[in-house]
């Protein structure tokens, strides 16, 4: 996506840490001055060293890309004082030392975990959000922010054929025409390897077996779902997400759920929107 030209895209976020006023290397190797008169700031730094599916994980004080972004992102904010920052990150990130710099650096910050479908958002994407406000203007603000936002979660009161289109709906139509497209210019299959063992463990320690009972999927990238679902949405998955319906299903299964009978969205699915919408029936 292309950066509109009123808007200033640097080349590394731990560019804006630099001592000096000008910033040699934007996204298109432009010299620019790096931006400061700002009230609030909204940033999402680095999460890939507390990912869990990084194997050589680092701490937020080491120099790796999650400790340089958020670095260069706190020195900025030392510098320029913006009133109010709000940082976002997975829930990995070591949330409680992101607070203590915070507080370092003369602000009052509290963090917080959130789940987009407690606050009626038909899909589920749970994220760390810290909240500081400078030391100066009000302390007691980043705590009231927090009982604020919990006090506005909810679960849905509508039922899950509220959020989907009628299965006449010609977009419907047009989004699996683009799927089945989509599969076909497909080429090979996405090397699942980090999270394959961590399927395998599950299904040994949760005695689920090693079959594949919903999609009956192969390694050479075949799959066979029920009647009823959308197989050209299946067939562009790659083996992980097809791997994790099977794993759905038979813990499902061991609750006595038969998933393929009723309307049944798992929690760890509930953001594949094709699921959704094969579901309904």
């Amino acid at each position: 996506m292309r950066t509109p030209p009123y808007l200033t895209c640097l080349h590394h976020l731990s560019f804006l840490g630099a001592n000096s006023l000008w910033c040699r290397h934007t996204a298109y190797g432009a010299k620019v001055r790096v931006p400061g008169n700002v009230d609030v700031l909204i940033a999402g730094t680095s999460c890939v060293d507390y990912s869990q599916l990084n194997r050589n994980k680092k701490t937020i004080e080491a120099k790796g890309e999650s400790g340089r972004t958020f670095q260069g992102m706190l020195k900025w904010v030392a510098k320029h004082r913006p009133s109010l920052v709000v940082l976002e990150n997975i829930c990995n990130c070591p949330w409680d030392k992101v607070c203590n710099f915070f507080k370092e650096k003369g602000y009052s910050a509290q963090w917080c975990r959130f789940d987009t479908k407690s606050y009626y958002i038909p899909h589920t994407r749970t994220r760390g959000y810290a909240f500081a406000i400078d030391i100066k203007s009000n302390k007691t603000i980043p705590d009231a922010w927090k009982a604020v936002v919990q006090s506005l979660a909810r679960p849905s009161s509508s039922p899950l054929e509220a959020f989907l289109l009628p299965v006449d709906d010609p977009r419907i139509h047009q989004s699996r025409q683009n799927l089945a497209r989509e599969s076909e210019r497909r080429a090979g299959r996405v090397d699942w390897g980090k999270c394959e063992s961590r399927h395998q463990r599950v299904r040994l320690e949760e005695e689920l077996g090693f079959k594949r009972p919903f999609t009956q999927w192969k390694e050479d990238g075949s799959c066979l779902l029920p009647d009823f679902a959308w197989s050209d949405w299946a067939a562009g998955q790659v083996d992980r997400v097809l791997d994790l319906l099977d794993i759905s299903l038979l813990k499902s299964a061991q609750k006595g759920i038969d998933q393929s009978y009723k309307t049944f969205l798992p929690y760890t699915l509930v953001h594949f929107v094709g699921l959704i919408l094969t579901c309904a029936f």
